[in-house]
């Protein structure tokens, strides 16, 4: 089975309660579910709730919900308790996706084709959309997370430093990170299970515990960003494209 879970909790540092922010008469959350529900390859899809606000707006509009409630660092960590879960349950599970619940734009075919190059790419373990840099001003801003890559298509290293030097939008050697996971099923569990690395707390991005440990993500170019809600002037520039 390919399974969709959307790690989603209430609380946030910079805009709490985005997840349920009304976004032209419905919650984040929902617009970011129904847009994973077009995706053509997954087979089921689920929202792992961290609290009781999360569980109820979800199933109001329909979503299947598997409860979360323990206090976990990471979505990663509440995806990979779901998995348990299941299992335990007798289910199947062959690939993971971890969807970001504050991407109301998510584009599905994103979503298809990063799972099917997971699946067609027997040397990965994960695999994760990344888009060309379009401006310097991404290339500069360390809340855009860029990444470099080999010539199969894995992931080199993730930064939110301006790599690798001397890029120019001229040149397509340059990518931004779209945070959306596929991983194997043993992979997400094995991740999962190691304490944090050291590359990964100097930069922020748990992606590089898998590559410290040799985990290959393979990438696939989108051409689609979407935009994901972190503060809510962005909720603002969103509802003008939604409408």
């Amino acid at each position: 089975m390919i399974l969709g879970i959307i790690p989603a909790r209430y609380a946030s540092t910079r805009f709490p309660g985005k997840l349920l922010a009304d976004l032209n008469g419905k919650p984040v959350l929902q617009w970011t579910w129904e847009r994973a529900s077009g995706a053509k390859s997954l087979d089921r899809l689920l929202i792992a709730a961290a609290d009781e606000k999360i569980s109820q707006a979800a199933r109001t509009f329909g979503a299947e919900v598997i409860d979360i409630f323990k206090n976990y660092s990471s979505g990663s960590d509440r995806i990979a308790e779901a998995v348990r879960q299941l299992e335990g349950n007798g289910e199947s599970i062959d690939i993971v996706v971890n969807i970001q619940g504050d991407e109301p734009l998510l584009d599905p075919s994103s979503l298809d084709a990063t799972i099917n190059r997971l699946h067609e790419d027997l040397e990965a373990s994960v695999a994760t959309p990344v888009t060309p840099l379009r401006s310097i001003d991404e290339y500069t801003d360390p809340s855009v997370v860029k990444v470099v890559v080999d010539a199969c298509g894995y992931a080199l290293y993730f930064s939110r430093a301006p790599i690798p030097h001397g890029w120019n939008d001229s040149d397509p050697i340059a990518f931004r990170h779209i945070g959306l996971y596929a991983y194997r099923k043993d992979a997400l569990l094995k991740f999962t299970a190691m304490p944090p690395s050291r590359l990964e707390i100097t930069e922020k991005l748990e992606q590089l515990r898998l590559l410290e440990h040799g985990f290959k993500i393979a990438t696939v170019v989108v051409e689609q960003v979407g935009r994901g809600v972190d503060k809510e002037e962005d909720l603002e520039k969103i509802r003008r494209i939604t409408v």
